[in-house]
């Protein structure tokens, strides 16, 4: 008796380790994701919400603050709103999902933030910017609600940008996607 109950507990304790198939891209699965990444000029941070209109389409709006330090400008920090759809490229297996981001991004920059110290705005500039952008994401899934995620998106910026007129952005984050 005592070997089929830690029989059924070594059971249940590895069948709940192993990944609920159907629940990984199905219609009105939603997300939530925290992200950190880099640019060419500098850091960003993201927070994103996800949402699988289809099983292989979604939708993706995520708000975004960049900084860092220009050598001409000094420091600078934008804060943007983006939206993307997301068709599925492929997956292998119920592990990594793999998406083609298409959309766009607004965008409002400040450059020279540190300009002198004595709170004058002599040198700051700000800007608004807007543009399309376009990249591949991968999620790879570690139990049926928690993945990592790996994204690369690159855009083009409309409006006389001080920052960069071919942005590129890579990150890291971690999404929890729910009912």
């Amino acid at each position: 008796m005592k070997k089929a109950l830690l029989s059924l507990l070594l059971f249940i304790s590895i069948s709940s380790l192993s990944p609920v198939l159907a629940q990984r891209h199905v219609r009105h699965i939603s997300a939530w994701g925290a992200h950190y990444g880099r640019t060419d000029m500098g850091k960003f941070y993201e927070g994103s919400y996800m949402n699988y209109l289809t099983d292989k389409l979604s939708v993706r709006v995520s708000g975004l603050r960049e900084f860092g330090d220009l050598e001409v400008s000094g420091e600078y920090s934008a804060f943007s709103g983006r939206g993307f759809l997301a068709p599925q490229l492929f997956r292998i297996g119920e592990f990594a999902y793999f998406h083609l981001l298409l959309g766009g991004a607004a965008s409002y920059e400040r450059t020279g933030e540190d300009s002198d110290g004595e709170g004058s705005k002599s040198g700051r500039r700000e800007r608004f910017t807007y543009g399309p952008q376009a990249g591949a994401e991968v999620d790879f899934f570690f139990g049926n609600r928690i993945s990592l995620v790996v994204t690369g998106i690159k855009g083009k910026t409309f409006n006389k940008t001080h920052l960069d007129e071919w942005p590129g952005f890579v990150s890291l984050g971690l999404r929890y996607h729910f009912r």
